[in-house]
This record gives structure tokens, C-alpha cells and sequence, in this order.
């Protein structure tokens, strides 16, 4: 009896044993759905420097203003004062005298304002009006020709010679003078200083 008991304990036992072991194939375990796979995105290479003297990019240079208005195209330049003018500290008929600048001298144009130039003369900066300056120097003054005037020599002269044409009427006195062929005491001839020869005096006989 007791065979028989142990007999059955030990079928149920191996029963239980091959329910349990009996199997040796694995058990499939569900995949995961296939991840699509993304495009891989490459970044770009860097392009490769020359080798060399590499320019540097310069900055972007503003553009020049435009002058003003205000500038003459005299600034900068040599001008000389058309006439005496005078420098004064601002471009002002009543502004202060700085000094004067004699005409045909030169000045340098420094700059422009309302029809005023500032000039540099003689180590010095000031303003002048702007009709006082050119670009060529005055012309020198025109001189002035002295014309001479003939003198009409006296009615008695010109008369003179005409009277002397004929012969002496006498003998030529000495200290008299009376007429041109005397003679002084000295023993020159007295000529014209002769009474006959000097007009508003006496006239005497001295020629037929």
C-alpha cells in the first residue's frame, strides 16, 4: 500500500516536473516596431585659405560730405590786396584793425566767409574784404610824363637879330653899354647887357 502511494507521489512529481521544464524553446519576446532612421546632416567644411599674404576686408569708408556752400574756390590760394586794406580779428567792418596790408603785397587765403577771406600775412591771421583781393597783382600806376614848355624867347630878341643886320652907327664906346658892340671897363663886350638888348628900357640908336 504504502509502494502504491509513493508510486503515485512520485508520477505527480515527474508530471509536474515536465509541465514545467518539459518545453525548451525560448519564448519570443515581441520587437519593437523598426525606427526609421533620419538623414544625417553634414556641415560644411570650411573653404581652405590660400597660403600667402591674406588682405584684411577694410572697413566701409562713409562717404565724403559735400562742401558747403560756403567755400571759394579762391581758399587755399596766393591773393594780393588791390589796394591798402585793412586785416581786422573778424570778418566785420567794425571788428578791431589787426594791421594793414599795403597794396600789391601778398596774402595766403586760409578761408571763406560771407564775402570776408581769412588771410595769413605777415605771421599774421585775420580777415579782409573780399573786393580788396585778386588772384594777379595790381598794375604798378601809370607814371606821369612831364611835358615841357617851350618858352617864347622876349619880342626884343626875336626883334634883335633883325636889327643887328645892318652896320653899328658909331664907334664902339668903353663903360657905356649902351649898345651890344660896347665894351665894359673891363674890356668885354657888353652884348646883352646893353641897353639896346634889354626890352622896357632905353632904346638907343645903335644900328643903320
Amino acid at each position: 500500500m504504502s509502494k502504491a502511494k509513493n508510486w503515485i507521489l512520485g508520477a505527480a512529481a515527474l508530471f509536474v516536473l515536465v509541465k514545467v521544464f518539459g518545453k525548451d524553446e525560448p519564448q519570443t519576446v515581441p520587437s519593437s516596431p523598426p525606427v526609421a532612421s533620419q538623414p544625417v546632416i553634414k556641415s560644411p567644411e570650411p573653404a581652405i585659405q590660400p597660403m600667402g599674404f591674406v588682405q584684411a576686408t577694410s572697413p566701409r569708408q562713409t562717404e565724403t560730405p559735400p562742401p558747403s556752400s560756403d567755400r571759394h574756390p579762391l581758399v587755399g590760394k596766393t591773393l594780393y590786396a588791390t589796394a591798402n586794406v585793412n586785416m581786422r580779428q573778424e570778418p566785420s567792418v567794425s571788428a578791431k584793425i589787426i594791421t594793414s596790408i599795403g597794396r600789391g603785397k601778398a596774402v595766403k587765403a586760409l578761408n571763406y566767409r560771407s564775402g570776408w577771406f581769412s588771410v595769413s600775412y605777415d605771421n599774421r591771421t585775420g580777415w579782409v574784404s573780399e573786393p580788396y583781393l585778386a588772384e594777379k597783382p595790381p598794375s604798378p600806376p601809370a607814371k606821369t610824363v612831364s611835358t615841357s614848355r617851350t618858352v617864347a624867347p622876349p619880342v626884343a630878341s626875336r626883334v634883335a637879330p633883325a636889327r643887328r643886320l645892318g652896320q653899328p652907327t658909331r664907334s664902339a664906346y668903353v663903360g657905356t653899354c649902351d649898345c651890344p658892340y660896347d665894351r665894359m671897363r673891363n674890356g668885354r663886350l657888353c652884348g646883352r647887357n646893353s641897353a639896346y638888348s634889354k626890352p622896357g628900357g632905353r632904346s638907343p640908336v645903335c644900328y643903320h
